[in-house]
């Protein structure tokens, strides 16, 4: 348990530096270097969230359990959502055993989605699902709000990470529809003429393997 108390404090840690531009602690050999040096590739955990809160996303980090299910009473309670479903029976058993209120069996009369995903892409903070999260639901078919459970193992590098991840996983059986869900303000969304993501609300909770 401290363990993981320590890899969140670290994980949050990081990211707030990035975000707000605290500097953190300063090497003085660092200093040196001149402002022309090389700039450190930062960590792909950071960059995917820089990505994902840049173009609009809501992400929270959740270290246990009972973490993530607070997480989702206080999104259906601060945005005020009618009625959560999920075309995944697994999250919908989740839901259902952490007392999730709201939660309905029939996703046409949801304005509110809950899936897994496959991977977190950290060049453009998309999100990558397929068939086996979303049994065949197209995105524009899915209501406007979507709460992601994503774990610490899905953050990849960039588009080709993520096909690597998934036909890796489903040698045998690879998906078809594989899609990816990205917010409402990523330039490549305001820019398409149609685009299934376009005034979407995409919550992003981001959970350790372990749970």
């Amino acid at each position: 348990m401290a363990e993981q108390e320590s890899k969140k404090k670290s994980f949050l840690g990081k990211f707030f530096e990035v975000i707000t531009g605290s500097p953190g602690t300063t090497n003085p050999d660092e200093e040196e270097k001149g402002k022309f040096a090389p700039t450190e590739k930062e960590p792909v955990d950071v960059r995917f969230v820089r990505q994902f809160t840049h173009s609009g996303g809501y992400f929270l980090y959740c270290g246990t359990k009972g973490e993530v299910l607070d997480a989702l009473r206080d999104i259906i309670s601060e945005h005020n959502l009618m009625g959560v479903g999920s075309p995944d029976e697994n999250v919908l058993s989740f839901l259902r055993n952490g007392a999730i209120p709201k939660v309905l069996a029939n996703l046409d009369e949801c304005d509110t989605i809950c899936t897994y995903c496959e991977a977190l892409m950290a060049f453009n903070g998309g999100i990558m699902i397929d068939e086996y999260q979303t049994k065949g639901v197209r995105i524009d078919q899915m209501p406007k709000y979507h709460i992601v459970l994503g774990k610490t193992s899905q953050l990849v590098e960039n588009l080709s990470s993520a096909m690597s991840k998934i036909n890796q996983q489903y040698r045998d059986k690879r998906p078809m529809q594989i899609s990816q869900l990205k917010a409402p303000l990523d330039e490549q969304v305001k820019l398409a003429s149609a685009d299934p993501n376009k005034g979407r609300t995409l919550f992003l909770l981001l959970i350790e393997d372990l749970l």
